[in-house]
């Protein structure tokens, strides 16, 4: 072989590690953190079209991990077999409940838009999908999608489910 093949061929095999190289390895980072702690009930990562819309995308990891959910592209009613309606609101008084359900977070920010609206840009973005609640008191909504970990309430973490990990 001479000097000029093996450069050719050097050169071949850079050009293939660096275009295979990158595929190989990007993939999203999710996460699906429950009502009652911080750990996440399930992670992982997952190689997706960033064309795809979160909730698209969302719903893709659902399935391929056979996660039980109730949603859409605009928004999770249920994951893990949350509580829905009636029972995912939480009476404080005559005047004051909080109406728990799903947000999610990209790269650590709440985006102000259905997940159906808002896009992952890279591979190395970090979904998020938490249990949250709003508080409603007095006929004004005082805070929405606070994680529920923060004041594990009782009606859903007392011997609760959401403690445990169902599969990482």
């Amino acid at each position: 072989m001479n000097t000029n093949s093996k450069s050719q061929l050097f050169f071949t095999i850079i050009l293939i590690f660096a275009l295979v190289l990158p595929t190989l390895s990007q993939a999203i980072t999710f996460d699906v953190i429950g009502p009652c702690s911080l750990t996440p009930l399930f992670k992982g990562s997952f190689k997706t079209d960033l064309s795809e819309n979160a909730g698209k995308i969302s719903m893709d990891i659902f399935d391929f991990n056979k996660i039980p959910y109730i949603g859409t592209q605009d928004g999770m009613n249920s994951i893990f077999a949350t509580p829905t309606g009636r029972d995912a609101m939480e009476i404080i008084s005559n005047t004051k409940m909080r109406a728990y359900g799903w947000c999610y977070s990209i790269n650590g920010k709440l985006p102000n838009l259905l997940p159906s609206q808002s896009f992952l840009k890279k591979q190395s973005d970090h979904l998020i999908w938490f249990y949250a609640f709003s508080t409603y008191d007095n006929g004004i909504w005082l805070n929405y999608c606070i994680p529920s970990y923060t004041i594990k309430s009782p009606q859903f973490c007392k011997a609760s489910r959401f403690h445990t990990h169902p599969k990482h």
